[in-house]
C-alpha cells in the first residue's frame, strides 16, 4: 500500500466536480463517486481482485448534495486506509458508514445552498444587473462560489482527518447554527435589492405597469396553488405567459 499524498487529496477534490455527471436513477451518484476514488485505489490496492472489489463496493448506490459528497470521499478514503493497516477482514462498515450519511448530506446541502444560499444571492445578482448592468450578474458567480468551494475544501480535508468521527458533523442540529446565520444574511440581502429594485421602478415609469402585472400574477399563482386547482405545469406555462406580457407591457 502506497501513501495517500496530499496530491491525491486534489485529484479527488478536482474529480467532485464531475460526481454527477454520470447519474443515473438506478445508483444516483454511486458511479461518479467511484469514479472519484479511483487515484485512492490506485495507491491502496496492487492486486487486481483486491481491486475489483474496491470498485464493487463503491459503485452501488450512493447520493448526497453533490456539494457535501466530499466529506463522504474523504471520510472513506481514511477508512480504507484504515481498512488495510488494522487487516479488516469485513468490510461492511465502509458501506454502512456511506449509507447512513446519504440522509444527512442530502438534508444539509439541500437546506444550506437550494433553499438559502443560492436564491439570497439570485436575488442580490438582479439588483445588481439593475445597478451595473451584465457586470453586475456576473457577481452571482463570485458571489455564489465563496461557499460552494469552502464547503467542498473544509468538508474533503475534515473528513479525511476524522474519518468515521466526521459523522458528528453532519446533524441538522448542528447545521442549525449555519442556517440561522445565512438567513439573517439572506434577509439582509432581500432587503437591499427590494430597496434596489424599488427604486429603479420609481426612477423609471414604463416599469410600473411590469412590475404591477407580475404582483399580480404572483397572487394569482399564490393562491391558486393553495386552493390546488392549479398543477406545477400549468403553473410554469402561466409563469412564461406572465413574463411576455411583461415583456410586452415595459
Amino acid at each position: 500500500m502506497a501513501p495517500i499524498t496530499k496530491l491525491d487529496i486534489v485529484k479527488i477534490f478536482l474529480r467532485s466536480f464531475y460526481i454527477q455527471s454520470t447519474w443515473n436513477s438506478e445508483r444516483l451518484l454511486g458511479l461518479g463517486f467511484c469514479f472519484c476514488l479511483i487515484p485512492v485505489a490506485r495507491k491502496l490496492f496492487k492486486s487486481e481482485s483486491e481491486l475489483i472489489d474496491f470498485l464493487n463496493r463503491h459503485l452501488e448506490f450512493f447520493n448526497s448534495h453533490p456539494y457535501l459528497s466530499t466529506y463522504a470521499l474523504g471520510a472513506v478514503t481514511n477508512i480504507e486506509q484504515q481498512a488495510i493497516q488494522k487487516n479488516w477482514q469485513d468490510k461492511r462498515p465502509i458501506t454502512v458508514f456511506k449509507t447512513r450519511i446519504v440522509g444527512p448530506l442530502g438534508a444539509i446541502g439541500d437546506t444550506l445552498f437550494w433553499q438559502i444560499i443560492r436564491p439570497a444571492f439570485g436575488v442580490l445578482a438582479i439588483a445588481m444587473l439593475f445597478l451595473f448592468g451584465i457586470w453586475g450578474s456576473l457577481s452571482y458567480l463570485l458571489l455564489y462560489n465563496i461557499p460552494h468551494f469552502y464547503v467542498r475544501i473544509k468538508g474533503l480535508i475534515d473528513s479525511y482527518i476524522k474519518g468515521f468521527d466526521v459523522v458528528r458533523e453532519l446533524s441538522l442540529r448542528g447545521a442549525k447554527k449555519y442556517f440561522d446565520g445565512f438567513k439573517y444574511f439572506a434577509s439582509s440581502i432581500l432587503g437591499v435589492a427590494a430597496v434596489v429594485v424599488i427604486k429603479k421602478i420609481l426612477d423609471t415609469p414604463f416599469l410600473w405597469t411590469g412590475a404591477l402585472i407580475f404582483l399580480l400574477s404572483g397572487v394569482i399563482s399564490f393562491y391558486s396553488m393553495r386552493r390546488a386547482k392549479l398543477t406545477i405545469d400549468m403553473l410554469i406555462v402561466f409563469v412564461i405567459f406572465s413574463s411576455i406580457i411583461i415583456g410586452l407591457m415595459v
